[in-house]
Protein backbone atom coordinates (compact mmCIF):
# COMPACT_ATOMS: atom_id res chain seq x y z
CA UNK A 1 0.00 0.00 0.00
CA UNK A 2 1.32 3.27 -1.03
CA UNK A 3 -0.54 6.41 0.72
CA UNK A 4 0.11 10.23 -0.94
CA UNK A 5 1.13 13.12 1.06
CA UNK A 6 -1.56 15.81 1.55
CA UNK A 7 -0.25 17.92 4.52
CA UNK A 8 -2.37 16.46 6.68
CA UNK A 9 0.52 13.53 7.34
CA UNK A 10 4.18 13.33 7.13
CA UNK A 11 4.49 10.26 5.29
CA UNK A 12 8.73 9.20 4.93
CA UNK A 13 9.91 10.69 1.64
CA UNK A 14 7.02 12.63 0.20
CA UNK A 15 8.25 15.61 2.71
CA UNK A 16 10.47 18.70 3.04
CA UNK A 17 13.56 17.48 4.66
CA UNK A 18 13.33 19.78 7.43
CA UNK A 19 9.85 18.37 8.19
CA UNK A 20 11.06 15.09 8.37
CA UNK A 21 13.56 15.65 10.80
CA UNK A 22 11.37 17.90 13.28
CA UNK A 23 9.00 14.72 13.08
CA UNK A 24 11.71 12.33 13.94
CA UNK A 25 13.57 14.53 16.44
CA UNK A 26 10.60 14.25 18.84
CA UNK A 27 10.44 10.35 18.66
CA UNK A 28 13.82 10.39 19.21
CA UNK A 29 13.74 12.19 22.47
CA UNK A 30 10.63 10.03 23.50
CA UNK A 31 12.50 6.99 22.55
CA UNK A 32 14.57 7.79 25.82
CA UNK A 33 11.51 8.00 27.84
CA UNK A 34 10.21 5.12 26.62
CA UNK A 35 12.44 2.60 27.59
CA UNK A 36 11.14 -0.99 29.22
CA UNK A 37 7.27 1.33 28.81
CA UNK A 38 4.31 0.55 27.70
CA UNK A 39 3.69 3.25 25.24
CA UNK A 40 0.73 4.54 23.48
CA UNK A 41 1.19 6.70 20.28
CA UNK A 42 -1.73 8.62 20.01
CA UNK A 43 -2.05 9.72 16.02
CA UNK A 44 0.67 7.35 14.75
CA UNK A 45 0.18 8.06 10.99
CA UNK A 46 2.45 6.43 9.16
CA UNK A 47 4.16 4.09 12.11
CA UNK A 48 7.74 5.69 11.59
CA UNK A 49 7.56 6.91 14.94
CA UNK A 50 6.02 4.20 16.90
CA UNK A 51 8.49 1.84 14.68
CA UNK A 52 11.16 4.41 16.87
CA UNK A 53 9.50 3.94 20.20
CA UNK A 54 9.43 0.34 19.85
CA UNK A 55 13.00 -0.16 19.38
CA UNK A 56 13.17 0.84 23.17
CA UNK A 57 9.69 0.40 24.77
CA UNK A 58 8.27 -3.31 26.65
CA UNK A 59 5.18 -2.25 23.86
CA UNK A 60 3.65 -0.02 21.71
CA UNK A 61 0.04 0.59 20.38
CA UNK A 62 -0.14 3.26 17.51
CA UNK A 63 -3.45 4.42 16.96
CA UNK A 64 -4.66 6.76 14.34
CA UNK A 65 -8.44 7.86 13.19
CA UNK A 66 -7.38 6.50 9.46
CA UNK A 67 -7.69 2.99 8.04
CA UNK A 68 -5.37 3.98 5.26
CA UNK A 69 -2.76 5.11 7.88
CA UNK A 70 -2.79 2.22 10.04
CA UNK A 71 -2.56 -0.04 6.62
CA UNK A 72 0.53 1.72 5.45
CA UNK A 73 2.23 1.80 9.20
CA UNK A 74 1.36 -2.08 9.30
CA UNK A 75 2.63 -2.74 6.29
CA UNK A 76 5.82 -0.61 6.57
CA UNK A 77 6.64 -0.65 10.18
CA UNK A 78 6.72 -4.09 11.62
CA UNK A 79 8.41 -4.67 15.26
CA UNK A 80 7.48 -7.69 17.46
CA UNK A 81 6.43 -5.35 20.17
CA UNK A 82 4.59 -2.95 18.25
CA UNK A 83 0.91 -3.10 16.98
CA UNK A 84 -1.59 -0.23 15.53
CA UNK A 85 -5.39 -0.03 16.02
CA UNK A 86 -7.63 2.09 14.49
CA UNK A 87 -8.83 4.63 16.42
CA UNK A 88 -9.81 8.44 17.66
CA UNK A 89 -7.95 10.26 20.44
CA UNK A 90 -10.40 11.58 22.12
CA UNK A 91 -12.14 7.94 22.78
CA UNK A 92 -9.30 5.90 23.75
CA UNK A 93 -10.14 2.16 23.53
CA UNK A 94 -7.93 0.99 27.04
CA UNK A 95 -8.65 1.00 30.34
CA UNK A 96 -7.17 3.62 32.75
CA UNK A 97 -3.66 3.38 33.87
CA UNK A 98 -2.96 0.69 30.50
CA UNK A 99 0.30 3.06 29.44
CA UNK A 100 3.32 4.44 30.92
CA UNK A 101 4.08 6.69 28.34
CA UNK A 102 1.45 8.46 25.82
CA UNK A 103 2.83 10.55 23.07
CA UNK A 104 0.82 12.51 21.02
CA UNK A 105 2.93 14.89 18.48
CA UNK A 106 1.13 17.26 16.12
CA UNK A 107 -2.39 16.07 17.11
CA UNK A 108 -4.39 17.99 19.31
CA UNK A 109 -4.46 20.63 16.75
CA UNK A 110 -6.46 18.23 14.31
CA UNK A 111 -9.14 17.78 16.58
CA UNK A 112 -12.56 20.06 17.46
CA UNK A 113 -12.64 18.37 20.54
CA UNK A 114 -9.21 18.44 21.49
CA UNK A 115 -9.74 18.90 25.26
CA UNK A 116 -11.29 15.09 25.64
CA UNK A 117 -7.58 13.60 24.17
CA UNK A 118 -6.39 15.46 26.79
CA UNK A 119 -8.87 13.73 29.39
CA UNK A 120 -8.10 10.47 27.82
CA UNK A 121 -4.53 10.60 27.81
CA UNK A 122 -4.92 11.33 31.46
CA UNK A 123 -6.99 8.40 31.92
CA UNK A 124 -4.96 6.12 29.78
CA UNK A 125 -1.51 6.71 32.24
CA UNK A 126 -0.11 4.68 34.82
CA UNK A 127 0.41 6.18 38.03
CA UNK A 128 3.67 8.62 37.41
CA UNK A 129 3.21 7.81 34.10
CA UNK A 130 4.34 10.46 31.76
CA UNK A 131 2.19 12.64 28.95
CA UNK A 132 4.34 13.98 26.09
CA UNK A 133 2.28 16.28 23.41
CA UNK A 134 3.87 18.50 20.83
CA UNK A 135 1.91 21.38 18.23
CA UNK A 136 2.61 24.39 16.48
CA UNK A 137 2.84 27.39 18.50
CA UNK A 138 0.39 29.37 16.58
CA UNK A 139 2.12 32.87 16.73
CA UNK A 140 5.02 31.29 15.16
CA UNK A 141 3.09 28.61 12.66
CA UNK A 142 0.91 31.51 11.25
CA UNK A 143 3.89 33.83 10.67
CA UNK A 144 5.94 30.61 8.49
CA UNK A 145 2.96 30.12 6.84
CA UNK A 146 2.53 33.15 5.12
CA UNK A 147 2.50 32.48 1.90
CA UNK A 148 0.71 29.10 2.02
CA UNK A 149 -2.03 30.20 4.10
CA UNK A 150 -3.85 28.35 7.32
CA UNK A 151 -2.94 24.89 7.46
CA UNK A 152 -6.45 23.34 6.46
CA UNK A 153 -6.75 20.20 8.43
CA UNK A 154 -6.12 22.51 11.80
CA UNK A 155 -8.86 22.72 13.34
CA UNK A 156 -7.37 24.43 16.49
CA UNK A 157 -3.98 26.43 16.60
CA UNK A 158 -2.79 27.12 20.50
CA UNK A 159 -1.10 30.49 21.32
CA UNK A 160 1.96 28.69 24.36
CA UNK A 161 -0.37 30.48 27.54
CA UNK A 162 -3.75 28.75 26.23
CA UNK A 163 -1.56 25.17 25.75
CA UNK A 164 0.02 25.91 28.76
CA UNK A 165 -3.13 26.28 30.60
CA UNK A 166 -5.16 23.55 28.81
CA UNK A 167 -2.20 20.68 29.93
CA UNK A 168 -2.26 22.28 33.38
CA UNK A 169 -6.17 21.81 34.01
CA UNK A 170 -5.11 18.00 32.97
CA UNK A 171 -2.13 17.24 34.42
CA UNK A 172 -0.48 18.08 38.17
CA UNK A 173 2.92 18.47 37.03
CA UNK A 174 3.52 19.99 33.52
CA UNK A 175 7.08 21.26 32.04
CA UNK A 176 6.83 23.58 28.87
Amino acid sequence: MSTEFTGERVIPGQVDIDLWNEHLSRYAFAARLARRKRVLDIGCGAGYGSAELANSALSVTGIDISADAIAYATEHYVRSNLIYQQAGAAQLPFPDGSFDLVVAFEVIEHLTDWEQLLAEARRVLSPGGQFVVSTPNKAYYAETRGVSGPNPFHEHEFEFEEFKQALEQHFPHTLL
